[in-house]
C-alpha cells in the first residue's frame, strides 16, 4: 500500500488522512467536515449518533460556527469520525492537530504564519503562567499559545482577524472547559475588548501596515510595520510589572533603522533576553530570521537614556530547528524533533528567575 494511504502514528498524520480521504470521496469542504466532526465529538457525549451530536453543536455553540454538513454521506462522516478518534484522544497535541485544519499559507500574504509547537511550548515556559494570572494574544491564530497557558492554569483571552482560525482557537477553549467566547474575532491592534494581561505571549503578523494614530510608537518609528505595532499594542495590554514573549523579525534587534524603537523599548521593558531562532524555524512558509524577546513592563516610562547598567539581558542562539533547509522535520531516534530549545531554556530558566522575571 503506498504511504500516503496510511493514517501514521502522529495525531497531525491522522489529520492529513482524513483530508484526504475527504477530498477524494466529495466535493465538500475538508475544514468543515473535519470540524464538524471534531465539534460534535467535543462539545457533545461520545456516544451520541454523529449527525445528532453534530446538530446539537451546532445549537450549542454557536459561537463555534458549526456547519451541520448535511450534503456529506454518512459513510463519509462515520469515516472521518474513525479516523479523527485517534487524535482528539491525545489532548497534549489537540491544538497542533487542529491547527493543520486551517490552511497553513492562507495567511502567508499578510507575514502571518503559524508557530512551531516547541518555539510555543519553549515561550510559555519561560514565560511560566501561573493559575489565575491572565495570558492574553492579540494575534492567537488558532490559539497555539492560549492552548498551553490554559494547561498550566491560566486564563486565557486572544483574537484573530481570520475567521477559520478563531474557530479553532474557540473549540480549543470549549475542549480546555474554557469559554470559547474568550476568544474574540477582531483586528488585535485596535477594536477587540481584551483584558488587561498579566503575561502576552504572541507571534504577530509581520508583513504589511496599518493605520498608526494613536499608537505612541509612531514618534520614534517612521511608518512602523506590524509586528511594530503589535509591540506597542503588548505593552499596552500589560499591567505594569506584566511579562511579554513575543516574536520579531530579526532586523528590529540588530539593524540600524531601528536603533530609536530598541531606545523606545528599553524606556517601557526591561528586556530580559533576545533568543535568536534559526531561519529554518518557519520553513516551508518563509525563511525569514526571527527571535524571541522576553520582556517585562516598568511601572512607568524610564527618562530616555535612564536604564540602570545594572540590568542584565541574556543573549542565546538556537542554531538546530528541528527542520531540514526544506522545511522538513528532523526527527531523533526517540520521534521527538531535533532541536536544541530545551538545552537554551535550561540555561534561560535559571537567569530570568534569578532576575524575578518568572
Amino acid at each position: 500500500m503506498p504511504k500516503r494511504h496510511r493514517p501514521g502514528v502522529s495525531a497531525a498524520s491522522v489529520l492529513r488522512h482524513v483530508e484526504e480521504v475527504v477530498v477524494a470521496t466529495s466535493g465538500e469542504d475538508a475544514f468543515e467536515i473535519v470540524f464538524s466532526v471534531a465539534a460534535a465529538r467535543i462539545a457533545v457525549a461520545r456516544g451520541a449518533p454523529l449527525r445528532r451530536a453534530i446538530a446539537e453543536a451546532v445549537r450549542r455553540h454557536p459561537a463555534l460556527e458549526v456547519d451541520p454538513v448535511k450534503d456529506a454521506s454518512d459513510a463519509l462522516l462515520a469515516r472521518v469520525d474513525g479516523l479523527l478518534s485517534t487524535a482528539l484522544a491525545d489532548e497534549s497535541t489537540l491544538d497542533a492537530v487542529f491547527e493543520s485544519l486551517v490552511p497553513r499559507v492562507a495567511k502567508s500574504d499578510k507575514g502571518q504564519f503559524f508557530t512551531p509547537r516547541h518555539v510555543v511550548d519553549f515561550v510559555v515556559q519561560m514565560l511560566a503562567p501561573s493559575k489565575r494570572e491572565v495570558v492574553v494574544d492579540p494575534a492567537c491564530g488558532s490559539g497555539a499559545f492560549l492552548s498551553r497557558a490554559r494547561a498550566a492554569g491560566a486564563r486565557a483571552h486572544g483574537c484573530d482577524v481570520d475567521l477559520r482560525a478563531v474557530r479553532v482557537a474557540r473549540l480549543l477553549a470549549l475542549a480546555a472547559s474554557a469559554d470559547p467566547r474568550t476568544v474574540q474575532r477582531g483586528d488585535g491592534l485596535r477594536g477587540a475588548e481584551l483584558p488587561v494581561a498579566d503575561v502576552v505571549a504572541t507571534n504577530p503578523p509581520f508583513a504589511g501596515r496599518a493605520p498608526a494614530d494613536g499608537f505612541d510608537v509612531a514618534r520614534v518609528v517612521r511608518t512602523p510595520e506590524r509586528d511594530v505595532l503589535f509591540l506597542d499594542r503588548a505593552l499596552g495590554l500589560l499591567r505594569p510589572g506584566g511579562r511579554l514573549g513575543i516574536v520579531l523579525p530579526y532586523n528590529k534587534a540588530s539593524g540600524g533603522a531601528f536603533a530609536a524603537l530598541r531606545r523606545w523599548l528599553v524606556e517601557r521593558a526591561r528586556v530580559l533576553a533576545i533568543v535568536g531562532l534559526p531561519r529554518e524555524t518557519f520553513l516551508p512558509h518563509t525563511s525569514q530570521r526571527t527571535f524571541v524577546l522576553f520582556a517585562q513592563k516598568r511601572p512607568r516610562a524610564l527618562e530616555p537614556a535612564a536604564a540602570s547598567p545594572d540590568e542584565r539581558t541574556m543573549l542565546v542562539v538556537s542554531e538546530r530547528a528541528g527542520k531540514d533547509s526544506g522545511g522538513e522535520p528532523i526527527v531523533r531516534s526517540d520521534g521527538e524533533l531535533d532541536h536544541d530549545l530545551g538545552d537554551v531554556g535550561s540555561r534561560l530558566r535559571p537567569f530570568l528567575e534569578a532576575e524575578g522575571f518568572a
